[in-house]
This record gives structure tokens, sequence and C-alpha cells, in this order.
């Protein structure tokens, strides 16, 4: 495993503690010394898919969406190279429906996009993307084809998609996660209220 897997492990961690408490971070982030020193991705994403059940038997639901949406806010830190090409695109249209209108005829690879008035869809295909796999996320390469995770982990991706938004158009947006390839779904699918 990585220096930047291990961060989010640990980011992880720090929100559990930031929002749950230090008890409850203990127990969900059970065995996470052992998966840092691993650099097997079937484990990592066990050990993911294990801290996510914790997670959801210790913490009340608006808590754990939080939690995982605050680092999915952590995530757009680290990847502002993805953000900062969607806004150097943005400055070459005179508007955001020229500009939507383009990313929807030519998305980023392994996303779509598709607008409906004022809502704009942001749709993950993990397994059309080049290398097929169950999830953009390092943590969750690992996962066996078969096995789910619980949707709580995915509103790191729903974070995320809101700081892209965000720091695409400028302003604040609502984002709406719809469901997810890794807790069952052939693909993960955002609302975006524009």
């Amino acid at each position: 495993m990585g220096k930047m897997e291990i961060g989010m492990i640990e980011e992880i961690a720090r929100n559990v503690e930031r929002f749950a408490g230090k008890e409850i971070r203990d127990k969900v982030m059970e065995g996470s010394e052992q998966t840092a020193l691993r650099t097997n991705k079937l484990k990592t994403a066990k050990w993911v898919q294990g801290a996510m059940s914790r997670l959801d038997e210790l913490v009340d639901e608006k808590t754990r969406n939080k939690i995982m949406e605050n680092c999915g806010y952590h995530c757009s830190t680290l990847n502002k190279r993805v953000i900062e090409m969607a806004k150097a695109r943005r400055k070459k249209y005179r508007n955001i429906d020229e500009f939507l209108e383009a990313e929807q005829r030519k998305p980023m690879a392994g996303t779509k996009l598709a607008r409906e008035g004022n809502l704009l869809y942001q749709i993950y295909t993990p397994q059309t993307y080049t290398k097929p796999m169950k999830c953009y996320c390092s943590l969750l390469r690992g996962l066996p084809k078969d096995d789910k995770i619980s949707i709580t982990y995915c509103n790191c991706s729903k974070g995320f998609v809101k700081k892209f938004w965000e720091n695409v158009l400028e302003r604040p947006v609502k984002v709406e996660l719809i469901h997810s390839a890794v807790s069952g779904d052939t693909e993960c699918k955002f609302a975006i209220y524009l």
C-alpha cells in the first residue's frame, strides 16, 4: 500500500474521531495498523469493507455520511489536478451551458454526464474504464467482483463530486448520491443540483 492509501485510511480515522469521538474511532479503525503495513489490495479492500460495516453499526446515518463526505473533501485536495483541468476547460466557453454541453459530448474517461434542466447527473462507469475495476478508489481496487460494501463509503465520492463541481462552477451545489457500483449497482450515479 502506498503513502496515498495510508493517508486515506488516516483521513477516515480523523473524520470518525472528529464527528463521532475517539471511542468510536478506535472501534471503526480496528485492524487498520496491520492493513497499513500490507501491500495486498484484497486485504486493504476487505478491511475497508469491515470498517464501513462497523461504522454503520456504531454511528447514525447522517453522521457517518458526513464523516465519509469529509473524506471526499480531502480527496479533492489530493486530486486537485483533475479539478484544475476541468476549470481550465470551463474557461474556454462563454457560459456554463456551453461548457456542460461540451462535457456531455466528451466526458472524462470513465464518466458520463446527462443534464435535465437544472439537474446534472454524473455517472462513474468503472467497469468500462481502460482497465475495468469495481471502484476508482484505490482502497477498493482489490474488492472481489461479487463483494459489496456499504453505500456509506460512497459518500466519500459524493464529497469529491461536490467539491469538483463547486470549484468548476465557482458556487455552492447540492449533490445527492443515487447509487454506487460497490454497493451493488453497475455504475455510480450522482445528482448535482445546479
